[in-house]
């Protein structure tokens, strides 16, 4: 049985290596964030809900942001 390589992810902790099929979900809780349902996240630019980090499958060389949702008027 052939295993796949392991994957890189850069986030702003840093290059991570994950198995490949790995989520942002998966990812998140790696990081160990704080609160991650208080965190917006976006790959390569592309916001992800909170909805999708289950099933937004990373790829190698990915960038994950996670920032703080800013609202108000």
């Amino acid at each position: 049985m052939k295993t796949s390589a392991p994957i890189t992810v850069h986030t702003d902790r840093g290059p991570r290596q994950l198995p490949a099929g790995s989520t942002v979900a998966q990812l998140l809780t790696q990081l160990q964030t704080e609160d991650p349902e208080s965190l917006a996240t976006a790959v390569n630019g592309e916001f992800v809900s909170r909805g999708e980090r289950e099933r937004h499958v990373l790829h190698d060389g990915d960038t994950l942001l996670c920032f703080t949702a800013i609202t108000g008027g």
